[in-house]
């Protein structure tokens, strides 16, 4: 079963001044339970397929098909509310709110899905305790290592129990032990629990891990 469906999909960005491709003609889909690796050089439209597969933007043309559902159909609220119950994101620059400490920042998502405070707290810590956080509840990001903050942001994608998880670069900025960390967190996600994952990674051996790898060059598939 497929649950990301892309069929002739292609986004433009358009300024007054200048057109830009980011994606043309784009077919691809991601089966249930599937860990895949979108590769290519900066500026051939990982992140915008990334971002149009998680409904955080609309592409120019074609459709875009998650679990069932299509982008296009749904009003801006309903896709959020379907976005959060549907998809957990993680990025290279964590996005942490630097105001809120861990567990805060990971009970932010299910203040969104309407849990009660204490069903909140139950669920954030059980998240945390599988990413190894849980004796870090109360430090600030500022207070954590960089391998840190991608672990909480991992706890905060998962909050929700997302059946997909899209991950922009979720090693970039971090040095090669704490990379091998986060790589070992997703994989057990994939293989444990069966989540779908798609990664963007420019990092040969990281994709080698994953169960296929996509290829993009100047917002085409090439491989």
């Amino acid at each position: 079963m497929n649950v990301i469906e892309l069929n002739k999909v292609g986004k433009i960005f358009r300024t007054d001044e200048v057109e830009t491709l980011a994606l043309e003609n784009v077919n691809m889909s991601v089966e249930e339970g599937e860990f895949l690796a979108v590769m290519g050089p900066s500026g051939c439209g990982k992140s915008t397929l990334l971002n149009i597969m998680g409904m955080l933007d609309r592409p120019t043309s074609g459709t875009v098909t998650v679990c069932g559902v299509k982008a296009g159909e749904l009003s801006d609220a309903r896709m959020a509310e379907f976005r959060n119950k549907t998809i957990g994101f993680v990025f290279q620059s964590f996005h942490l709110i630097q105001s809120l400490n861990v567990i805060e920042n990971v009970e932010m998502p299910l203040l969104y899905a309407g849990l009660s405070a204490k069903e909140r707290r139950e669920r954030a810590y059980q998240v945390l305790e599988q990413v190894g956080m849980t004796h870090r509840l109360r430090h600030l990001p500022s207070q954590l290592s960089g391998g840190q903050c991608q672990r909480v942001a991992i706890a905060r994608a998962i909050a929700c129990n997302p059946k997909i998880i899209l991950a922009d670069e979720p090693t970039g900025n971090l040095n090669s032990e704490m990379a091998a960390d986060v790589m070992n967190i997703l994989m057990r996600l994939n293989s444990e629990e069966q989540r779908t994952i798609v990664m963007v990674t420019h990092n040969e051996q990281q994709a080698a891990l994953a169960h296929r790898t996509a290829r993009f060059f100047d917002g085409h598939q090439v491989g």
